[in-house]
């Protein structure tokens, strides 16, 4: 398999209506748009016992130089604050990644609700889930997951060295079928070979699936690997937006 096979397949997902639900400070969208999207975010806790941070991906139609990307969120269902997005890189011409970070005290909150504002040229585009924002809460509960999927059908959520074992890692995806093929494609030699290993149901949350799975390489070896998800016809990928992820790195 050739290398630039798993660095060019990134599947897209467009949500053609995009208002915004009037809420507190909340701004009623300009317009219905796909110029911006959620691609993908998720809650978690930094550490044992340590504050939350939400953290995730945004989709941007590349419509000019001058632009502000911005996360409208809040903590309590009250107060909205205003958090900017960075860019992270083009995925082509026209299309950009921008990425974000909020942090949440846990003595505050365990959860967000955010919209994401498109600024460029005059115009504000909006992304607000279709009205109803974008939910994230950190629980054991099954009701309200900690992760969202837009734009993106599955995404790596971490990835860990188990000592010299292996790497063990955790993927979200759409619930899309009951039938559904996720697997996980990597390399020790620049894709001159490659292994495929199944990845593992654990469970459902809120129509988004949890699975796990695990490559057994030591902590040292140079390699890469991608996700892919097969259902309904389709395949769908997660290659890092074309970088594929690093069998020697960690992710969070």
């Amino acid at each position: 398999m050739k290398n630039n096979h798993f660095r060019n397949l990134i599947t897209l997902t467009i949500c053609f209506i995009l208002t915004f639900n009037v809420n507190s400070f909340s701004i009623l969208a300009q317009t219905q748009t796909p110029n911006v999207e959620l691609y993908s975010a998720k809650i978690a806790q930094k550490g044992f016992n340590s504050d939350y941070t939400s953290k995730g991906y945004i989709y941007v139609k590349d419509l000019g130089n001058d632009k502000d990307i911005t996360v409208h969120y809040t903590i309590d269902g009250d107060t909205w604050v205003d958090q900017k997005a960075s860019y992270l890189k083009n995925l082509s011409a026209e299309d950009e990644i921008w990425s974000f970070n909020i942090d949440i005290p846990k003595n505050q909150s365990n959860n967000c609700t955010f919209a994401i504002k498109y600024e460029v040229d005059g115009n504000t585009y909006w992304d607000n889930n279709n009205t109803k924002n974008y939910y994230l809460e950190y629980s054991y509960s099954n009701n309200n997951a900690p992760y969202a999927l837009s734009k993106s059908t599955v995404m790596l959520d971490t990835a860990k060295h188990k000592y010299y074992y292996g790497l063990q890692g955790y993927m979200f995806l759409k619930d899309l079928a009951y039938a559904k093929d996720v697997k996980v494609h990597y390399t020790k030699d620049n894709w001159k070979t490659y292994k495929s290993i199944d990845a593992t149901y654990i469970k459902d949350l809120d129509n988004i699936e949890l699975w796990t799975f695990f490559i057994s390489c030591y902590d040292y070896i140079e390699g890469e690997y991608a996700i892919s998800y097969t259902v309904n016809g389709k395949t769908y990928w997660d290659n890092n937006f074309g970088n594929n992820y690093s069998l020697t790195k960690n992710y969070e």
